[in-house]
């Protein structure tokens, strides 16, 4: 994966996640190291755009990893 690429997709996974994160959950560097896998595997078509991005994690927010679900989507948790 290309440095640029990659840059590109942590700058969008954070300003992403901040949206929707409460301000004292999580640094930058973990809600970009929780959701990181999740935005290549399900949303790579969208970077760097931030919106689209987290408007597809939104979307996707079944198929997340519990780390991102609970940044992107959080709520009530499946039993």
């Amino acid at each position: 994966m290309s440095r640029v690429f990659s840059a590109a997709l942590a700058a969008a996974v954070l300003s992403g996640a901040a949206f929707c994160a409460p301000a004292y959950a999580l640094t930058e560097a973990q809600e970009a190291a929780a959701c990181e896998g999740d935005a290549l595997r399900l949303c790579a078509p969208y970077v760097p755009d931030k919106a689209k991005i987290h408007a597809c994690l939104v979307s996707y927010k079944a198929y997340l990893s519990p780390a991102c679900r609970a940044i992107v989507a959080p709520g009530k948790k499946k039993k």
